[in-house]
């Protein structure tokens, strides 16, 4: 997000893929909200977007879960994902942080019963 003198907040309409587009908003009520709400995660040093509901797979997480659910050993999956084997296992923690369990096991059985899987 964007916002130039205060007056207009540019936010894009990807989070992942910013040339598809931005909206821009003007309307100063809402401008001074988002100022705010920016304001609020800056001072308490948190990422808005690392706080998922309950209900949601964080969107990088979602190739780490169907290479865990297919059975898909580490190195292959890492390979397959275009990623470094300590980036792979860094976001199976990521994973099991976010089922809120301790094991792959237990993360597939919470990611069924979720619906995620």
């Amino acid at each position: 997000m964007s916002i130039i003198d205060r007056t207009i907040a540019a936010i894009p309409l990807d989070l992942d893929v910013f040339h598809n587009g931005m909206l821009l908003v003007r309307d100063p009520t809402v401008v001074q909200t988002l100022v705010r709400a920016h304001r609020s995660w800056w001072n308490g040093g948190e990422d808005p977007a690392a706080h998922p509901t309950a209900s949601q797979l964080p969107r990088y997480l979602r190739p780490v879960l169907d290479c865990l659910l297919a059975g898909t050993p580490d190195e292959a999956a890492a390979a397959h994902l275009n990623v470094s084997l300590r980036t792979y296992s860094r976001r199976v923690g990521d994973l099991l942080t976010a089922l809120g369990v301790s094991s792959r096991f237990q993360a597939g059985a919470a990611a069924v019963r979720r619906g995620w899987a």
